[in-house]
């Protein structure tokens, strides 16, 4: 499956973007990569990548946040 990399701008918000992309599960699985540096990775199933997209740029009306390359 294809993976998503985002970084928050505020680690504090890690809590809070599960919980919005929980609401989400048929769509996307989260996990958090790395909590030191905000980095999470989302991982659509495979007919809701476009979906998810969508939904990832709706939310960065609430959350601020980049996509990033997979860390090392």
């Amino acid at each position: 499956m294809p993976n998503i990399y985002i970084k928050l701008k505020n680690k504090s918000e890690t809590v809070y973007f599960h919980s919005i992309m929980g609401t989400y599960s048929h769509f996307a699985w989260v996990r958090t990569e790395d909590p030191a540096k905000g980095i999470m990775q989302i991982t659509p199933t495979e007919d809701q990548m476009d979906k998810t997209r969508e939904i990832l740029s709706y939310l960065k009306n609430e959350i601020e946040f980049e996509e990033v390359n997979k860390p090392e």
